[in-house]
């Protein structure tokens, strides 16, 4: 059994002008232009020719609509840009709810035109006239086949002009909507469950309203992959007739993970990193809201707020490095040509003036075993040409390659985008810390190729033979790196354990306080031993510490956030030593109210007092020891008082048990009374004495507190 059902589609619909264009295909807007950045992002633009108005579909991964809605850029200058479009990405089950009919689930056909059930249709079945009517429903009856049994047929019941009718479905029937909106939402869930099923790609449809041929285009950011860089860094050579600078190579790596191949394509790779990030535009967003009472008011989400980041850059300028040559990797190289043994150049660089040797068989052969000891490094100068020129791009640095890009899409390429003389010196560095024994081999670069460098390893190649491997951070023009690439095992050295001492440089009184200002001073002696050649150029790495000033037992040649630098020079096969030396000052605050008297008395007999501030001292002494007295003076009296009090509870007792009439009873009452009297004068002494030493040391700390005295 089948039934087809026709979706009228002839109906009216108002749309604006531009979506009613013929849409061209979106070759008319090839890529044109691309940059790259280091923040994992590129921008793309295309640019082409439309003709009057016109509608471009750009098809993009679905991860990148997002990036797309964010950034894109559209330029029509002699016409006029017109909203572009592009299917909006509700979840396909909350779009299919919003339709009249809801196709969410996988529904059987009776079951289809049940929910049609009231609707005004056209049923067209074989050897029948057609029927219009209203659908009442579909049941299931029982009727004999063509075998004689019994089966179940699905019949449609219609209320038409004259009555209600039965429809057989059994057999090949066209039912059609009338209701022209009904159909075309039918329509619309079908393709939103078609375009559900394939969630890769999206179609953004560009719109340009205008007259004539002219030129259009669009730019936009998405994410790319990070593109990097690799050097080659040629120190010294095999072939002393070619001699030169340090010669530096970089390479450029990009790739096309896009859906388009670049053809023709201008391409610039920008050195920096500018804050991108991805936030969903194109999902939509249903606020949440929930059921409460009137007078609940929901709250705002919480902001974050990034800090800041602060760096510090201590170098210093490059000292003796040599002159750097010309850009672009073709000077310095001694005669004029290419410099290559047995190539055509002026006169001196062949045998034509006898400058090299004979012309024959011999001298031909000699020539030949010449260029063949020269290692294929030495020929990196000669053999590559940069492609791009660097240019400040606002904050970041940019390069441009010069040549239009043919990269297919999935594919890479390497792309050499400096190659020029670089002003270099081949130093060893020592650091205790991270090698007690020995230091690295290691080049100290001066960028002089008005290029910002970026970061990325280096491949060393040493008079033609491979040195070892460096990682290079992003060198600014004009600042200094230093790149170590080995271990130089022709230098030993050695940091002794740091002598720590420390030394009494001044008092001074301020306030209630004696401070004291004493110096730690810290030596660091370092000892190297060349075994080498040739003489050799060490640079000490030391500690840096902002609480430590250096002093000017050694000059630094650089310093950085962490270190210092010194350079030592070691003449073939000797020991020499560096001692570095650094100082803080320590202040220790000592109180004068009640501080320790015999400590203040040593303080008197310093070697760094002044003849001002030991008079003060003597001073502060002299009214400390009066306070002093006058406390102990009424101390005194009241241990007179206790011993006092403490005999008469003897003499009471001892009382007790004599005779009122007795001798030593009436002695105790007249030793007694002699006591009272004594105690009431002890009394008046003691108080008379606190008073005044309450009084002294009140005025010793108001004087103390208009000392200030160096």
């Amino acid at each position: 059994m089948k039934t087809i059902f026709s979706i009228c589609a002839a109906m009216c619909l108002t749309v604006p002008l531009w979506a009613q264009v013929p849409l061209a295909p979106s070759s008319t807007l090839p890529v044109r232009r691309i940059t790259l950045f280091t923040s994992g992002v590129s921008y793309t633009e295309r640019g082409g020719t439309v003709d009057g108005d016109a509608t471009v579909p750009l098809l993009f991964r679905t991860p990148q609509i997002n990036d797309i809605l964010k950034s894109m850029v559209l330029i029509d200058r002699q016409g006029q840009v017109q909203p572009a479009t592009y299917a909006a990405r509700d979840s396909v089950g909350h779009t299919l709810q919003s339709f009249a009919i809801d196709v969410t689930q996988n529904m059987s056909q009776q079951e289809l035109l049940n929910k049609l059930r009231g609707t005004r249709v056209t049923v067209e079945a074989a050897n029948r006239p057609a029927l219009t009517g209203q659908i009442v429903g579909v049941e299931t009856r029982q009727v004999l086949g063509a075998d004689g049994k019994t089966v179940a047929v699905a019949v449609l019941n219609l209320l038409s002009d004259t009555g209600l009718t039965s429809v057989r479905l059994d057999t090949e029937t066209n039912v059609r909507l009338l209701d022209a909106q009904l159909n075309k939402e039918l329509h619309e869930a079908l393709a939103t469950l078609a375009t559900g099923n394939d969630d890769q790609r999206r179609q953004v449809t560009l719109h340009f309203a205008g007259q004539g041929r002219r030129e259009v285009r669009v730019g936009y950011v998405t994410e790319a992959p990070l593109w990097k860089m690799s050097y080659r860094l040629l120190i010294g050579g095999t072939d002393p007739n070619r001699p030169g600078n340090p010669y530096l190579q970089g390479w450029a790596m990009v790739e096309n993970t896009s859906d388009d191949d670049w053809k023709d394509v201008r391409l610039a790779l920008v050195s920096g990193r500018p804050v991108s990030f991805i936030q969903d535009l194109y999902q939509p967003l249903y606020l949440p809201r929930p059921l409460v009472g009137p007078d609940v008011v929901a709250s705002p989400y919480p902001q974050t707020h990034d800090g800041s980041l602060l760096s510090e850059n201590g170098q210093v300028a490059l000292g003796n490095a040599p002159a750097g040559g010309a850009p672009g990797g073709r000077g310095g190289f001694g005669g004029g040509g290419s410099g290559f043994p047995g190539s055509a150049g002026p006169a001196g660089d062949r045998g034509d003036s006898g400058a090299r040797g004979p012309e024959g068989p011999d001298g031909r052969a000699m020539a030949k075993r010449m260029a063949d000891s020269v290692s294929a490094v030495d020929y990196l100068r000669e053999s590559v040409q940069a492609q791009a020129a660097g240019q400040k791009a606002g904050e970041l640095f940019q390069y441009t390659i010069d040549t239009p890009v043919n990269l297919p899409h999935r594919q890479s390429a390497l792309i050499p985008v400096v190659a020029q003389e670089i002003e270099a010196e081949k130093v060893s560095l020592y650091n205790a810390d991270s090698d007690a024994r020995y230091p690295l081999n290691a080049l100290r670069i001066h960028n002089n190729t008005k290029l910002h460098l970026k970061g990325g390893p280096v491949t060393l190649f040493d008079a033609g033979v491979y040195a070892g491997d460096a990682r290079m951070e992003d060198i600014p023009p004009g600042d200094t790196r230093l790149l170590s690439y080995a271990v130089d095992l022709a230098v030993a050295g050695e940091r002794q354990t740091p002598q720590v001492s420390t030394v009494e440089t001044g008092l001074s009184l301020k306030r209630r306080f004696l401070l004291i200002t004493r110096k730690e001073h810290v030596e660091t002696t370092y000892t190297l031993k060349s075994r080498a050649d040739k003489p050799r150029t060490v640079l000490i790495e030391h500690p840096f510490n902002p609480a430590y000033t250096l002093l000017p037992s050694a000059k630094p040649l650089e310093r950085t956030a962490a270190l210092y630098r010194f350079a030592v020079v070691l003449a073939p096969g000797k020991s020499s030593t560096l001692k570095v030396e650094v100082e803080r000052p320590q202040v220790e605050s000592f109180t004068l109210l009640d501080g320790d008297m015999n400590r203040l008395i040593g303080y008197t007999k310093s070697k760094t007092i002044s003849p001002k501030l030991l008079a003060v001292l003597q001073d502060i002494i002299s009214r400390r020891r009066h306070v002093q007295d006058l406390q102990a003076q009424a101390a005194a009296r009241d241990s007179d008082l206790q011993a006092i009090n403490t005999d008469q509870e003897r003499i009471r007792k001892n009382m007790e048990a004599l005779d009122k009439d007795s001798a030593l009873y009436k002695r105790y009452v007249a030793e007694l009374d002699m006591q009272e009297t004594k105690i009431d004068t002890l009394r008046q002494e003691a108080a008379r004495l606190r008073a005044q030493a309450e009084t002294a040391l009140r005025e010793f700390g108001a004087y103390l507190d208009t000392l200030n005295v160096e």
